[in-house]
């Protein structure tokens, strides 16, 4: 049986477009990030910080904004990686950023009670005996919520559009994390799953979103075929189409650009 690893973030991509999605998963060949993917980054690394600083709440001192927006400087001074700063220099970047760290550290943060922050899930295998395949999904989990003793995923989305765009977009990669943290933790997930949105345009709009039902449109249910399926039958026959409505489909974001014939 053939098996492929599947991240938990990536699922969006595919039915964003397929063959941006096997160029990247499957072959690895990618393009350089983009400035909106590292302020994204560069976020999710300060505010992991702000919040792991408040799990223990007898801690004599928790950090503040600023202590934890250090986290995201260092970030962007050495993203790893190739950044194609075209569209936006560094120097915008930093001030873009630390806008949504403490829009977050301000307005968001306040409102959960965290019991794990960028906790690394355990890998979980799934067969389609049918297909003759399996998919090992993986991922590393945002933060996970309480309430009244009961538990919930979340996760951090930053963007232009953050606030604006459809839970839909995201139930696939949430219903995963449900499902590895169950796998790891042995406990019921029984809460909606909860976007924590981070808009990075001028104004820094706010918000939250509840995800419900993400484990229903990943695995499906007795009338519709889970998103999880078709990857597979995807993986199963190779065809992995192209898809030139999507918005990310530019040479900026496709390592598939030069080669394909749909768009």
């Amino acid at each position: 049986m053939d098996n492929y690893h599947v991240r938990a973030s990536s699922i969006s991509g595919f039915f964003s477009c397929p063959s941006r999605w096997a160029a990247a998963q499957l072959e690895g060949r990618t393009t350089p990030s983009s400035p909106p993917a590292v302020i994204g980054s560069a976020v999710h690394a300060s505010t992991a910080v702000y919040d792991e600083s408040r799990l223990d709440p007898n801690k004599a001192r928790h950090l503040t904004a600023d202590d934890s927006a250090e986290a995201l400087m260092q970030y962007l001074k050495d993203p790893g990686q190739e950044v194609d700063w075209s569209t936006m220099n560094p120097k915008k970047a930093v001030t873009v950023a630390l806008g949504a760290h403490t829009r977050y550290c301000m307005d968001i943060a306040p409102l959960y009670t965290y019991t794990a922050v960028e906790e690394t899930l355990d890998d979980l295998e799934i067969e389609w005996e049918e297909e003759g395949i399996s998919i090992t999904l993986t991922g590393t989990l945002d933060r996970l919520y309480t309430i009244d003793g009961k538990k919930g995923v979340a996760d951090v989305k930053t963007g232009a559009t953050a606030c604006s765009q459809t839970t839909g977009k995201h139930k696939a990669q949430l219903g995963c994390y449900e499902l590895l943290a169950e796998h790891k933790l042995g406990e019921q997930i029984e809460l909606p799953g909860q976007l924590l949105q981070l808009q990075t345009s001028s104004n820094y709009k706010v918000g939250t979103a509840a995800v419900n039902n993400a484990r229903i449109a990943l695995l499906g249910d007795e009338h519709n075929t889970g998103m999880l399926t078709h990857i597979a039958r995807a993986l199963k026959t190779g065809d992995f189409w192209g898809n030139p409505t999507s918005w990310l489909c530019s040479q900026r974001y496709c390592a598939n650009w030069d080669f394909c014939i749909y768009r």
